[in-house]
């Protein structure tokens, strides 16, 4: 499972605005789950499940972790993609061109010392940012932190 995935089309978007589908992906957050057994802890029929099972899995948002045979029967055990999911910045830009790069992610590994340093920085720039009532130009950046 990968630590982070930022998700670049709105398809993507889209199959994880379901609130149905953000509590599989919850259910499946402390260990790869069948779909019989998400069924069986929602009280709800399989195939309600696989269906969105199937939605989440063709947008590469979960991922098959294996497969069992039981009773000559193939079970998969699926899990979300990554740990975290965040959408790029760049999903909502309706002046996309085909050679816009994509969005770049970078783990920066600190101690608490030069987070706390980092995060007032940022601070520091978005608070002169409000007072001089400046608007975001072109060449701004968006930035995510998140404590992996």
């Amino acid at each position: 499972m990968k630590p982070l995935l930022v998700i670049t089309e709105l398809e993507q978007l889209k199959s994880i605005s379901d609130p149905f589908r953000i509590q599989l992906l919850s259910l499946m957050a402390d260990g790869p789950k069948t779909g019989q057994m998400l069924a069986d802890t929602l009280a709800l029929p399989r195939a309600k499940v696989h269906y969105h099972l199937n939605q989440l899995l063709s947008h590469n948002i979960i991922t098959i972790h294996h497969t069992e045979e039981k009773n000559s029967i193939i079970q998969k055990f699926y899990q979300p993609a990554a740990r975290k999911i965040i959408p790029s910045s760049n999903i909502f830009n309706f002046n996309h061109t085909d050679q816009q790069a994509a969005p770049a992610v970078y783990n920066i590994k600190m101690n608490n010392a030069d987070y706390e340093n980092f995060s007032k920085l940022l601070s520091d720039k978005e608070q002169r940012k409000i007072s001089k009532k400046e608007t975001a130009t072109a060449d701004e950046y968006a930035v995510y932190v998140l404590n992996i």
